[in-house]
């Protein structure tokens, strides 16, 4: 059986967010990886305000609303394809601008939505709060959050970037775009402290957007998913330092906050 190209776009994202995220959740228990956790399993459980099935639901709903989102919008977004005698080396060349392209917007629309949703009482109260019930992110939780806000941050921030960087017309470009979306998303709630210290300023990571969801941090760092020069940029970004955790394996995060001007 052939599958369209529409298809995969639309499947592939999903079926990689949830081998990641299982690839995640098995080691991100494991022994192995027990140095580089920012949280205890304990705290995991303690701190957050919403049980794992509700979280699991949530994201499903969200995935089934992403399929009928593609299947909706892609008659309506899709443009003429390349000319069939272009090379491959050029379609390729082609597709990896436009996903460079797209990653980049798409980070800048989220951090604005992202810290909007903060700075907006009526937005972060009926909105965002939900995602935060998630004190100690995990890997398959990084979707979860409410319907709506999925379908402004995520469904038309994606669709918004993706037209505006001409990919609307490469299926299969979009769906290594949102596959990297989600692989980035969990890679930013699994809790593992996996970055190099060097890569740490430039690059958001578990920890990086675990300061976000602690409740000293949570009007910092609102940068989302790939960059946190926006968070630089415009005066939202709180240092933080990464420790070994006292009398115990793994990390954890603490913020510096900023000093008070004389």
């Amino acid at each position: 059986m052939r599958f369209s190209d529409e298809a995969v776009a639309a499947a592939v994202p999903i079926l990689v967010y949830w081998t990641y995220s299982g690839v995640h959740t098995a080691l991100g228990h494991g022994r192995v990886m027990a140095k580089y956790r920012l949280n205890t399993k304990a705290e995991e459980d303690s701190k957050n305000t919403v049980s794992k099935r509700a979280v699991l639901g949530n994201v499903l709903m969200q995935h089934l609303m992403q399929l009928v989102a593609v299947t909706v919008l892609t008659p309506v977004t899709k443009t003429s394809p390349r000319p069939a005698d272009a090379s491959r080396a050029s379609s390729y060349l082609t597709a990896a601008r436009q996903i460079a392209v797209t990653v980049v917007l798409y980070d800048v629309y989220r951090y604005a939505w992202h810290r909007l949703a903060h700075r907006s009482r009526f937005l972060y109260r009926h909105l965002h709060s939900w995602h935060h019930r998630l004190v100690v992110p995990y890997a398959f939780g990084a979707k979860y959050g409410h319907p709506v806000e999925a379908l402004i941050a995520d469904t038309a921030g994606a669709s918004l970037a993706i037209l505006a960087s001409g990919m609307s017309s490469s299926p299969r470009a979009t769906a290594v775009f949102l596959s990297l979306c989600n692989i980035k998303g969990i890679d930013n709630h699994c809790g593992l402290c996996l970055l190099p210290r060097r890569l740490q300023s430039l690059w958001n990571g578990a920890a990086y957007h675990g300061v976000h969801h602690l409740p000293r941090g949570v009007r910092y760092n609102f940068s989302d998913l790939f960059f946190v020069t926006w968070d630089k940029a415009f005066g939202t970004y709180l240092h933080y330092t990464v420790e070994e955790r006292p009398g115990g394996e793994g990390l954890v995060i603490q913020p510096v906050r900023p000093k008070a001007s004389k």
